[in-house]
């Protein structure tokens, strides 16, 4: 399945309507190559997946608001790598700042929020996050 930039922003529209399988198909699409460029920043594969699910919860919910404000993204994956990346570096600060600063508080508030994140992207995927899924909600790509 070829990820248009058309394909993109018809998905990010319906995940702004709350439908799943759109997001299933947006998160199999996008989901590798971000891992991949977080991998580069932030080379641990633990921290890497946790930037990744929580950028496609900020995905979620930022294609809710640009639905309810009437505003479509031109360029959805360029959108969510800046997304990845800002996350990674909020990532880095945190881990950074742990062993500098109360380590216990930091790394517990950062595991609450890992657990957080992932089962908020897990309820949006319908149980599944496994980033090498494959979309196979093939009816939503007749755009």
């Amino acid at each position: 399945m070829h990820a248009t930039d058309q394909t993109l922003r018809y998905l990010a529209t319906r995940v702004g309507a709350g439908d799943h399988a759109a997001f299933r198909c947006l998160y199999a699409m996008l989901a590798p190559t971000t891992l991949a460029n977080i991998r580069d920043a932030m080379p641990d594969p633990i921290h890497s997946m946790h930037v990744v699910r929580s950028t496609f919860c900020e995905v979620w919910w930022m294609c809710a608001f640009d639905v309810r404000c009437g505003s479509h993204r031109r360029d959805v994956a360029r959108w969510i790598a800046a997304i990845a990346e800002r996350r990674c570096d909020e990532r880095r600060q945190a881990l950074k700042l742990a062993p500098a600063h109360h380590a216990a508080f930091w790394t517990a508030l950062l595991a609450d929020h890992d657990e957080w994140t992932r089962f908020q992207l897990a309820a949006m995927l319908d149980g599944n996050d496994a980033i090498d899924s494959s979309p196979d909600d093939i009816g939503l790509l007749n755009v």
